[in-house]
């Protein structure tokens, strides 16, 4: 037995060689592969360079208001979680706004892009100051930000016609005024008062399906708990 393994030891040790650069190998691999995936929603994946982006132009911003600050650990980790929530609520609305056949059009998304103030002088659209900021501010191509425009339209679109059914009775909103001993008038509080429930009304949906939603969160085992 043991000359058959002195005879055949540099096989042995080349298999063990093989195996441990397989193993390495497939390391590798796997963990290139989560890193392309921040989190998945309902088995959508959404790519943790798109995490990234959202997670520097947050930082960004912060900067542009703060540039005497400093970021914290504390509250870049703070950025990061708002902006993990903020692509998990995203696409739970856009399976939501999918299953209803809502959808934002190519001609919604350029009203919207053209009314916006941040892109026009003199109060018209500039197509230039358009790709000017996107390039050097939002650093982005206009193809992937007007893709995010439509995410963003179909969402409100989405949410618009879930609070749609909200609606308040007479008594309900004299009910509501008496209890809470107001001084307005009735008809402005019946305003604030319906847009009040259909606040929660949305809160309490977008809570149903984060419950009822399979959501596999990878950015720790990505950053090692950074």
């Amino acid at each position: 037995m043991m000359n058959f393994v002195r005879k055949n030891l540099k096989i042995f040790l080349w298999c063990i060689a093989i195996a441990f650069i397989g193993g390495v190998f497939l390391w590798n691999f796997s963990t290139r592969r989560l890193i392309d995936c921040v989190v998945q929603v309902n088995g959508t994946k959404i790519p943790y360079s798109s995490f990234l982006d959202s997670v520097n132009m947050r930082i960004r911003n912060w900067y542009d208001q703060n540039p005497e600050g400093e970021l914290s650990d504390d509250q870049r980790r703070e950025i990061k979680s708002e902006v993990l929530n903020s692509l998990v609520q995203e696409q739970l609305l856009l399976q939501e706004a999918k299953k209803y056949g809502i959808y934002a059009s190519q001609s919604e998304v350029i009203n919207t892009i053209r009314s916006l103030p941040q892109f026009q002088k003199e109060g018209k659209f500039d197509p230039r100051l358009y790709f000017y900021i996107l390039q050097n501010y939002f650093r982005t191509e206009p193809a992937i930000y007007e893709t995010q425009i439509k995410r963003v339209i179909a969402n409100q679109k989405m949410r618009d016609f879930i609070i749609s059914s909200v609606k308040v009775t007479d008594q309900e909103v004299k009910d509501e005024y008496e209890r809470r001993k107001l001084k307005d008038k009735e008809e402005d509080f019946k305003k604030d008062f319906l847009q009040e429930k259909k606040i929660l009304f949305y809160r309490q949906w977008l809570l149903s399906l984060y419950q009822k939603a399979k959501i596999i969160n990878n950015l720790d085992k990505i950053e090692g708990g950074s």
